[in-house]
């Protein structure tokens, strides 16, 4: 029986998450299990997860993809082939203690400024070379 594994999407239609899923699976050989964000904006990380699997998929310009039980050795595979999925690319990241509290808003807001930061980093490090 192959292992269950969770994520967390926000932001993707229904045939770019299905493209994911699929890819994410065959990649790991498991039964990945969607949780959708889709119009739970302001409802906390911790109370979507707990409702469960949801098939509502919306297009948005922020896309969020949240690895739930994974190894690291699981999430640096699908990240480093993640273009294989022909999905755009979102923000990664995991569960922790603190974004389980947070709203999407909140983490998507947190998640962009992670992403500025270190562009800003790698910016300094190619000017210093």
């Amino acid at each position: 029986m192959k292992k269950e594994k969770h994520i967390l999407v926000y932001g993707y239609s229904t045939e770019d998450t299905q493209k994911i899923k699929s890819f994410i699976e065959n990649k790991l050989n498991i039964n990945l299990i969607i949780i959708s964000a889709s119009s739970k904006e302001s409802v906390k990380i911790g109370d979507i997860i707990e409702g469960g699997e949801v098939n509502t998929f919306i297009e948005k310009e922020d896309k969020v993809l949240m690895f739930l039980d994974f190894l690291d050795e699981e999430i640096r595979l699908i990240l480093f082939n993640f273009s294989d999925t022909n999905a755009k690319k979102p923000l990664f990241c995991v569960l922790t203690e603190h974004n389980i509290s947070w709203t999407i808003i909140k983490l998507i807001e947190d998640l962009i400024e992670e992403r500025k930061y270190f562009e800003e980093m790698k910016r300094k490090e190619k000017r210093n070379e």
